[in-house]
């Protein structure tokens, strides 16, 4: 039996499903374990027989999708992706405006809302983690100086 052929319906879907589970796979791997997969149940379809008991034989012998899907090597995350998160202007904006609230220290609201909006940014566990905490410690700081000074002068 050649590749060419169909195969018994259970095995296309299960090379559906095999194909499905490796979407977030290399292409080229994906493409290459498909294509040997199926040339392996070509073969083993030869000695079973083209029935659908022998493509449960040979689905029995491949083992679950998520099993191989899970041995393959992820596709590599696109360059555009890694490189927002390393410039992400909403960090940046964050962190502009934390050194703003640490040099303006007498305008103690505009610290207390970099702090706010550094802590949401650390939690929400999105873009760069590098600004987020610089601009965490800076308002920090600007709202201790803030508080600190305001003590002092109020003594």
């Amino acid at each position: 039996m050649n590749t060419t052929e169909p195969m018994p319906a259970l095995l296309e879907a299960y090379f559906a499903d095999l194909d499905r589970a490796l979407a977030g796979a290399n292409e080229r791997e994906r493409a290459e374990t498909i294509q040997a997969m199926r040339e392996d149940a070509a073969e083993m379809l030869t000695r079973y027989g083209a029935s659908e008991q022998g493509a449960k034989r040979v689905i029995a012998e491949f083992g679950p999708v998520e099993q191989i899907a899970a041995a393959a090597t992820p596709a590599p995350a696109p360059a555009a992706a890694a490189s927002a998160a390393r410039r992400s202007w909403a960090d940046i904006w964050l962190l502009a405006g934390s050194i703003a609230g640490l040099l303006y220290f007498v305008f103690p609201p505009l610290a207390v809302a970099m702090l706010i909006w550094a802590i949401l940014r650390w939690r929400q566990n999105t873009g760069n983690r590098t600004l987020q905490k610089a601009a965490l410690w800076i308002s920090g700081a600007a709202v201790v100086l803030s508080v600190v000074l305001f003590t002092l002068h109020s003594l």
